[in-house]
């Protein structure tokens, strides 16, 4: 009996030890794991907060880290209705404040906790510092610009959706899942009792720095201070149409990359189409029946979309140019004379040729192609063609070198693909294999149709001849980093390629440099640093001209790459080249 007695004591000393343990280690969890998470659903519970950062969101940075998106801070009102004492006296206190009326104040300060929609200057913070409303709390928000003011094409814009504000376009929509957050980084709270009024003593408070594990920054090979210049000298020049790309001659990073025309988030998109009578807003496309003659400064033709206030027959008509969102960058033009570089590095390479190759050119009587002047260049060296860019003479050194060889070239310069690295994943395409159709390599070898290619991608391949002829594929994002600075994931550099051999890449060298010295480039030379390059212009339709220069620079030991493509121009020579020579002496000046 004594026996029994002990082993049920035992049994229930170990069910007990259990059972505390059990209690311990639930109660451990709570405290330790869950004890931050349930103290801030209490919190929650027991007050109400308005978010001090629109949106919560990562940054974008380039590659010294310096933010590309544009966010600033200002001082906005913040509004707890539960703390107001005597609504009717605040509302006559702040409507002057505010500089509005008495029911628009009254209804600021009734309802729910929110933000006031509008910034408040120097002199309204003032005023609310030195006589501050029960109700409300002066603090500063950061909100993130829809639209940053460099590199919009690039960066992209934010819109709003089901789901909050999301990226619509660029980085901003690439990357949107690592960018987008959930905390915002400070807010203001006020403490409410079961009632839904103010505890006392407690009131309200701002909270700083608080932690969001969701979002992260991404940091770009973009140099901040590169993309000003870049776009500094677009505008000055006036460019209305065309592209711009920078690239690191040894890494492929891509440092500067913009587009115009720039687009404009004020303007709304796809309203609606036609117009009710004379001063009606007139949207959607212009159509002969509908609107008879339009004229405006910008694009005077039928099918342009258009915005504006219609006048006293059709009046002045702003157009609303949808194709501004595209960013020309990434777009696929005939590169025109750019590509003979291709064609040359091929040809050398092969063996086809040597720089001393001597061709006859008849001008507009030659029998395969006429060339740009009137009586042709007469007997003229292969390197002297590379100069002065001579049509017939290249024309001859397509034929003899074959298609298959120059599609085979044009590959391992990178036209074959379109993918960007960390941003524009791409595949192999088969228009290089257009080259091989019957009556299409003449064309091919002038940089006319069937070829086509980015401005990033004649970047790369000025950049590649530029670097003794290896070949790095562009990249354009370099980490996504968390909030405390520790990387998430690093975008590696692409695999270098070996286009051509050294040799063949510094004779190439030696030719660009006299475009830039006596060529079709001179208005490209950058002093005192020297430059080379290639200029191009590219016959699309019968009048339009797309103006290239692709080049790099020093000409000893080159740093970067730059590609600037001018649509509607009027030559390579005289449009694109005087804009690469700007860029890249403010560049070199920076650099010094």
């Amino acid at each position: 009996m004594e026996h029994l007695l002990k082993r049920r004591a035992v049994i229930l000393l170990w069910v007990f030890t259990l059972v505390f343990t059990g209690l311990i280690g639930h109660l451990a969890y709570i405290q330790v794991y869950s004890g931050k998470r349930l103290s801030q659903q209490a919190i929650s519970q027991q007050s109400q907060t308005v978010a001090l950062e629109i949106p919560p969101r990562g940054q974008i940075l380039d590659r010294s880290l310096r933010p590309l998106t544009g966010d600033r801070e200002v001082w906005r009102l913040v509004v707890f209705p539960a703390a107001v004492t005597e609504l009717a006296k605040e509302a006559v206190v702040l409507a002057p404040i505010l500089r509005t009326n008495y029911p628009e104040a009254l209804a600021y300060l009734t309802g729910r906790t929110r933000l006031l929609p509008f910034d408040l200057d120097a002199e309204q913070v003032a005023v609310l510092n030195r006589h501050p409303l029960p109700g409300t709390v002066l603090a500063k928000v950061t909100i993130r610009a829809r639209k940053p003011l460099l590199a919009g094409h690039l960066v992209g814009y934010l819109g709003k959706d089901a789901g909050g504000w999301t990226g619509k376009m660029g980085i901003e929509s690439f990357y949107n899942n690592d960018l987008k957050g959930d905390v915002p980084n400070s807010v203001a709270r006020v403490f409410l009792d079961a009632r839904g009024k103010v505890i006392p003593g407690l009131g309200w408070r701002i909270e700083k720095g608080l932690k969001d594990k969701d979002r992260k920054n991404v940091v770009l090979t973009i140099d901040r201070d590169i993309q000003e210049i870049v776009e500094k000298v677009m505008d000055g020049a006036g460019v209305q149409d065309g592209a711009v790309v920078v690239s690191d001659v040894r890494t492929g990073d891509i440092v500067a990359m913009a587009s115009r025309p720039d687009f404009s988030l004020e303007v709304p998109r796809n309203t609606g189409t036609g117009y009710d009578a004379v001063n009606s807003t007139v949207y959607g496309v212009v159509s002969a029946a509908t609107y008879g003659t339009v004229s405006t400064s910008v694009y005077p033709t039928v099918g342009s979309r258009v915005y504006g206030t219609a006048g006293s027959t059709y009046g002045t008509i702003t157009v609303y140019n949808e194709e501004s969102y595209i960013n020309r960058c990434l777009s696929l033009y005939q590169p025109g004379s750019v590509f003979k570089v291709i064609v040359a590095a091929a040809a050398l390479e092969e063996g086809v040729v040597n720089p001393n190759t001597v061709f006859l050119c008849t001008g507009e009587k030659d029998d395969i192609v006429k060339c740009y002047r009137k009586d042709g260049h007469g007997l003229i060296t292969f390197a002297e063609a590379v100069a002065y860019s001579c049509n017939p003479t290249f024309a001859r050194v397509g034929l003899k070198l074959g298609a298959k060889k120059l599609i085979e070239y044009a590959a391992k310069f990178g036209l074959d693909n379109d993918s960007i690295i960390g941003y524009r994943t791409g595949k192999a395409n088969d228009r290089l294999n257009r080259i091989a159709q019957p009556y299409n390599l003449v064309n091919a070898s002038l940089g006319q149709w069937p070829v086509k290619a980015s401005v990033v991608q004649i970047t790369a391949m000025m950049g590649a001849i530029a670097n003794d002829g290896i070949y790095m594929p562009p990249r354009l994002v370099r980490e996504v980093r968390d909030t405390e600075g520790r990387t998430a994931r690093v975008i590696e550099q692409g695999r270098p390629v070996r286009a051509v051999t050294e040799k063949t890449a510094r004779v190439i060298q030696t030719m660009l440099g006299t475009v830039t010295k006596y060529g079709t480039g001179r208005e490209a030379l950058v002093e005192p640093w020297g430059s080379a390059g290639k200029t191009g212009s590219a016959q699309v339709g019968s009048e339009k001209i797309d103006a290239w220069f692709s080049g790099y620079a020093p000409l000893e030991g080159p740093r970067y790459a730059a590609t600037v493509l001018v649509n509607n121009g009027e030559s390579g020579g005289k449009t694109a080249a005087p804009l690469f020579r700007e860029i890249m002496q403010e560049i070199l000046k920076r650099e010094k």
